[in-house]
Formats: C-alpha cells, sequence, structure tokens
C-alpha cells in the first residue's frame, strides 16, 4: 500500500488531501468497486480515517471526482500493467477539514497512481474563484 499526499499552497487557499491505496491485480473482473476503463476499476467502499483510525463514507459525488481523477490516467496505467484487471482499493484518507476540498481527489488519485505504476507526472493545476470559492482543475492533456 502506497500513500501519497497531494497538496496545493497558494496565495487566498490551500488544498490537501492524502490517499492510501492499492493496486490489486486480478484475472477476472473485480467482485467490488466500479469501472473506470475496461481494465482500471475502483473501489472505495471501506476508506477510513487516516488520522483517527475511523470508517469514512464517501459521498457519491466523492467517489465520482475519484474515479475522474483515476480515468486521467487509466489509459496509461493499461500501457504499462500486463495484468487483465487492476483494482485501485482506496484505503484511507488523511483530511484536515481546513484545506480539503472534495475536488481535490481527483489530482490526489491521479498523482497516486503515477507514483504506483512509474507514470509520467501529469499536470493538474487547481485554481479557486475568490469571489464563489469554487475549485477548478485543469487537467494539461
Amino acid at each position: 500500500m502506497r500513500t501519497y499526499r497531494y497538496k496545493v499552497q497558494r496565495s487566498g487557499f490551500g488544498l490537501f488531501v492524502g490517499i492510501a491505496a492499492e493496486a490489486i491485480r486480478l484475472a477476472a473482473p473485480p467482485t467490488a468497486g466500479a469501472p473506470v476503463s475496461d481494465r482500471v476499476w475502483l473501489d472505495a467502499s471501506e476508506v477510513d480515517n487516516a488520522y483517527y483510525g475511523s470508517r469514512l463514507t464517501l459521498t457519491t459525488r466523492e467517489v465520482a471526482t475519484l474515479q475522474l481523477g483515476l480515468g486521467k490516467v487509466s489509459a496509461d496505467i493499461e500501457r504499462v500493467e500486463s495484468s487483465p484487471y487492476i483494482l485501485i482499493a482506496v484505503r484511507a484518507l488523511e483530511i484536515i477539514e481546513v484545506d480539503y476540498a472534495e475536488v481535490a481527489l481527483a489530482p490526489a488519485i491521479a498523482g497516486w497512481a503515477e507514483a504506483e505504476f512509474s507514470l509520467a507526472p501529469g499536470h493538474c493545476h487547481a485554481t479557486r474563484d475568490s469571489a464563489t470559492g469554487e475549485f477548478t482543475l485543469d487537467w494539461e492533456e
């Protein structure tokens, strides 16, 4: 299991989330999780709070954000991984409430995958609209 910490510190805002996950290589389709691509699946059903050890229940939007981020690197994972199926099981999140926004989950899981599978680092820039407080991710694709 690997832990990746996504951090952004800009004038006016900061984002932080740590993600601990493992890649499980399978010969048959996973029985848990949901497909992100043909061979890459995501399971976020048993996620702990890394600081307190308590179970977290991710919202539908948080899971969708994880799927979005993993989807950004799934083709790269499929290129380097020969296993028929790869299940990415998220095991824990490090969340500091003051610096947490669900949008950070996408670049966090993408960064985790880049480290886990030795992929070229992607470039995702987070910005925050000071008037609305909304975050935007710009994926350099």
